[in-house]
């Protein structure tokens, strides 16, 4: 059997499967049986799933003629904290290639506050010593998502904290993903 290298922590169980399939799919009504299909569980399972989160007032479950409907309820905090670790798991396999070579890695913008959709690009700004080299691990890589990167070295970084103060400060309210330690 091969074993994966990556493996989803959210696919653990049946509840984190169907919420992480719904915040995968935000303002998207979806029938139960859809849910079932995509995350491969029991229909029994998707069921006591999606009422466990409709009690934890995650997912809203909506009539629509004879059909029941279930949404993820976008704007709850942890909806959106979900995201966000969903979206860190995402990357890092690009965090392990680019460490060796940074001095920060900062996930900024709309996916450090969990307010992305699947597609919002997925900002970073990174910090490095040698900005070529970053530049092509980046252009190497597959994600799922598309990646806007900001790539500066460290002289770069004190001339963006005079001239780009706004940006700078966004950058700032980000997640550190990742720092050197000296």
């Amino acid at each position: 059997m091969k074993k994966k290298n990556n493996i989803d922590i959210f696919a653990t169980t049946n509840t984190l499967k169907a919420f992480s399939f719904l915040v995968e799919n935000p303002g998207k009504e979806l029938l139960g049986r859809e849910i079932q299909k995509a995350t491969s569980i029991s229909r029994a399972g998707s069921y006591i799933a999606l009422r466990y989160l409709i009690r934890q007032k995650l997912v809203l479950k909506i009539k629509k003629g004879k059909f029941l409907m279930y949404s993820v309820i976008y704007d709850e905090p942890i909806v959106k904290q979900f995201k966000v670790v969903r979206t860190i798991q995402l990357l890092k396999p690009l965090l392990e290639k680019l460490r060796p070579l940074s001095k920060k890695i900062i996930l900024y913008g709309s996916a450090s506050r969990g307010e992305d959709d699947p597609l919002s690009d997925i900002d970073l700004f990174i910090i490095t010593k040698d900005p070529d080299t970053t530049k092509s691990i980046i252009s190497g890589l597959k994600t799922k998502r598309k990646l806007q990167t900001v790539i500066k070295s460290p002289s770069e970084l004190a001339d963006l904290q005079d001239k780009e103060k706004v940006y700078y400060g966004e950058v700032n309210r980000g997640i550190t993903l990742w720092e050197e330690k000296d």
